[in-house]
């Protein structure tokens, strides 16, 4: 958290003016925990809101997970509980609450294979299936060998950015078509802004395409490439990412599975994509051993080559620490700077409209894009988006419950998540790794924070 701080108090000065009219006279506290999948986005818009309001508005780090976000409200224990799942009628409180959805994410089928030395796997559904269900057990398997036969298998030669802080996504959607997304945190953000991101063919020392640093903290640009050349991707003339067409020879090794420990909504969604897109025998909840198909007798038939893990970051870490291992996270914690520098790296998932696309947050709203929200705020994946050829179809939207009984605390948690939806979350949620609601699902989530601290 320290290392984030000076960024982000700066960020929050700049935002002070949209708090101005709301904030308290008396400072007060709120707390939350639960889902670890935002941890990244709260950590960066928690510090930013009490700079800017002299409030004390925390988020258990980690959080402990959906189930435990949903327990910890229940019980009276927190102010707010964080899920990135339904509630169910055990897991209701006995007080009136609501859902406020306030930021979504990509969902990364996160990976550590250092004998393909930097290439991004891509893999389709099918495929995923078979690594998480057990069914495929060795990297060499022919699922995966055919799913890299049919995308250009482009391999990042670089593991540490020359820009600390800014990191690249390659994908092809098209074969002689490159479209790379750059993330910048806040504080690379501002610094580079007005600076260039570029796609720079080595081979034939040119510029293929470049873009302006704006306010977003995405950047994308494509261009057409070919096999032939490798190409850098440079942020202010630094270079991020090296590119190049590798031959791919996948080892005869045995995959390692890592999967989240505890009730989790990233694994509620997790399953959710599965069930929906690969395989109806996968179930829907926040226990992978549950949603799994064969439960959790299926799992521990599979010793040693599963591993649970609790929070998300122990998860990255797990397999950003071991070779031959494979997982699913929030992309963020993927991204980051260190964990990336020892080989972890995010998969190009095959979506419902037969393209490979990479976790960004541009593809994560695009999927979000054919969503629908309903009354109580929760929203609902289409997985059938067959035109949707921009889609990221592993996403998850992350909520807060919130009581709609009046009090000093139920007051912040309110303006807060106000906060987030309507001004921190367009500004900032893209440079951390995440997608911001926007549209209809930014009012609804607006209209659900109102209800918040309302009766």
């Amino acid at each position: 958290m320290q290392k984030l701080r000076k960024p982000i108090v700066a960020i929050a000065l700049a935002l002070v003016g949209s708090l101005s009219s709301c904030t308290f006279a008396l400072a007060e506290s709120a707390s939350g925990s639960g889902a670890t999948f935002p941890q990244n986005f709260l950590a960066s818009a928690t510090v930013a809101y009490n700079a800017a309001t002299g409030n004390n508005v925390t988020y258990a780090n980690p959080g402990g997970g959906s189930s435990k976000g949903k327990s910890d409200f229940k019980g009276g224990l927190t102010d707010f509980g964080g899920s990135d799942s339904a509630v169910s009628a055990t897991q209701a409180a006995a007080f009136d609450w609501v859902y406020v959805p306030y930021v979504a994410g990509s969902i990364a089928i996160a990976y550590r294979l250092d004998e393909i030395k930097g290439t991004t796997l891509s893999l389709s559904p099918a495929t995923i299936n078979g690594i998480f269900g057990g069914t495929i057990t060795k990297w060499n398997d022919p699922s995966i060998a055919n799913d890299m036969k049919t995308n250009p298998a482009w391999a990042n030669s670089q593991k540490k950015s020359a820009l600390k802080g800014a990191s690249s996504v390659w994908s092809t959607p098209s074969l002689n078509t490159a479209l790379v997304t750059v993330t910048l945190i806040p504080s690379v953000l501002k610094a580079a802004k007005g600076k260039k991101v570029e796609l720079y063919n080595d081979t034939k020392k040119k510029s293929v395409k470049s873009a302006t640093i704006g306010t977003k903290g995405q950047i994308s640009v494509s261009g057409t490439v070919d096999s032939a050349s490798s190409y850098s991707v440079k942020v202010a003339d630094k270079v991020v990412g090296k590119y190049s067409v590798m031959a791919v020879n996948l080892p005869d090794k045995a995959i390692t599975v890592v999967y989240r420990a505890e009730g989790s909504g990233t694994t509620n969604n997790f399953c959710n994509f599965m069930k929906n897109s690969a395989n109806s025998d996968w179930a829907i909840n926040d226990a992978f051993s549950s949603c799994i198909p064969g439960g959790s007798a299926k799992v521990a038939s599979l010793g040693s080559t599963f591993q649970g893990q609790t929070g998300s970051a122990n998860l990255s870490n797990y397999v950003a620490d071991k070779n031959g291992t494979i997982g699913y996270t929030e992309v963020s914690f993927v991204t980051d700077a260190t964990r990336a520098a020892k080989g972890i790296q995010s998969a190009n998932v095959k979506n419902a409209a037969g393209k490979f696309v990479g976790p960004t947050a541009s593809a994560a709203s695009a999927f979000i894009s054919g969503a629908s929200i309903d009354a109580s705020g929760f929203v609902t994946f289409n997985f059938k988006q067959t035109t949707n050829t921009a889609a990221y179809p592993i996403v998850a939207v992350t909520y807060a419950l919130g009581k709609t009984a009046k009090s000093a605390k139920g007051a912040i948690v309110s303006e807060f998540f106000t906060w987030v939806l309507s001004t921190y979350g367009p500004a900032n949620a893209d440079a951390l790794g995440y997608a911001p609601l926007t549209g209809t699902m930014q009012t609804a989530g607006l209209a659900q924070a109102k209800k918040i601290n309302s009766k």
